[in-house]
């Protein structure tokens, strides 16, 4: 979904709770930490378009948000986990009382398999070595590079005919993301834990980051939206009543 530039609303990036882990089934270590920053917003007018141009919804204004999610670590031994995973959006208008949002109708969640063998353009002597997309390591007291991008869109004043959408104009939005990454096998969990020792420590599990306020003017200014169709991302919401 590609988005015309529109004019930025203030954002708060709340400091209500820190990005917080599951737990893992290797306790010896300590669980990363999701922190989002640098989050930004932009309002524009999406139109979806069907099959037959005289039969398109009217356009509805929508909020989009991208933020910055950094992968941190603060123990003393390096983490490799594995960096397929799924996306949970929490949202609504108290920090304590968000719920789950499906994106989309939710109709096709993504379900990812448990690892039971290695991709094979994986080592097993190296996570690293030869460069590959399945696995991201995150230093001893560091951050992962590169840090996640993530971009997020509420529709801010729609009329659905299968969903209620509330109406977020001059009310304070929260939202905060959840990440679960593919778990590992318990068997390729063992083995790796013994085969990658000088690389770090395998980790699987969730991540949920910190809580991000938006503050949604009474009246956005927005642009037209760009190339708006049915989106491979699907427009999401807040699901909860003010």
């Amino acid at each position: 979904m590609e988005f015309a530039a529109a004019p930025a609303s203030a954002l708060i990036c709340a400091g209500l709770c820190f990005g917080q882990a599951a737990a893992t089934r290797n306790p010896e270590i300590a669980s990363p930490t999701a922190i989002a920053t640098n989050a930004e917003v932009t309002y524009c007018f999406a139109r979806v378009r069907g099959l037959d141009p005289s039969r398109e919804p009217q356009a509805y204004l929508v909020v989009r948000l991208r933020a910055t999610v950094s992968y941190r670590n603060a123990g003393t031994r390096p983490v490799i986990l594995p960096l397929e995973h799924t996306r949970i959006i929490y949202s609504g208008f108290k920090p304590e009382g968000m719920k789950v949002f499906k994106e989309g109708l939710g109709l096709l969640d993504p379900v990812l398999k448990v690892m039971k063998e290695l991709p094979p353009d994986v080592s097993p002597n190296s996570p690293v070595s030869p460069k590959n997309d399945v696995f991201g390591v995150i230093p001893a007291g560091g951050e992962m590079t590169p840090p996640r991008l993530e971009e997020i869109t509420l529709p801010v004043n729609r009329k659905g005919v299968f969903r209620q959408y509330p109406d977020l104009r001059g009310h304070r939005v929260f939202v905060k993301l959840q990440f679960a990454h593919q778990e590992l096998a318990a068997a390729l969990l063992a083995d790796l834990s013994d085969r990658w020792s000088l690389f770090g420590v395998p980790w699987a599990g969730s991540l949920t980051t910190n809580v991000i306020a938006i503050d949604v003017p009474a009246a956005p200014q927005a642009a037209p939206c760009k190339d708006i169709q049915t989106p491979a991302h699907p427009v999401v919401g807040v699901n909860d009543a003010k």
